[in-house]
């Protein structure tokens, strides 16, 4: 799923970056909106339920995005540069959680 959502995040940046628009950026933005910034933190927790962990990756997508938004609306309106430095700290995040769990895929071959 990380690895999706990571190539979710990249193409939504690829997209904001060059300025394409149109129906395919309105679509991997939705993609991204909804579940990448949700996922990017809650996929540390290692919940197995997965109406569980969806709930809460939109849940958490959505409130983070909220609180982005107002801070945007307060100080500096630019939704390029929010969603380029949004998606940038996302991918961060994720590939943090990519290598995490190899080592430990690794340390529990051992």
């Amino acid at each position: 799923m990380t690895e999706a959502l990571l190539l979710v995040d990249v193409t939504s940046l690829g997209l904001v970056v060059f300025q394409v628009h149109g129906p395919f950026r309105f679509v991997v933005t939705m993609i991204f909106s909804l579940t990448v910034p949700g996922w990017s933190v809650v996929g540390f927790l290692k919940i197995r339920d997965v109406a569980w962990i969806v709930s809460l990756c939109v849940a958490t997508s959505l409130a983070l995005e909220m609180v982005l938004g107002e801070i945007l609306l307060a100080w500096w309106w630019h939704l390029q540069i929010f969603e380029m430095l949004l998606a940038g700290a996302c991918a961060a995040l994720l590939v943090w959680q990519l290598r995490r769990d190899r080592r430990a895929m690794d340390a529990s071959r051992r």
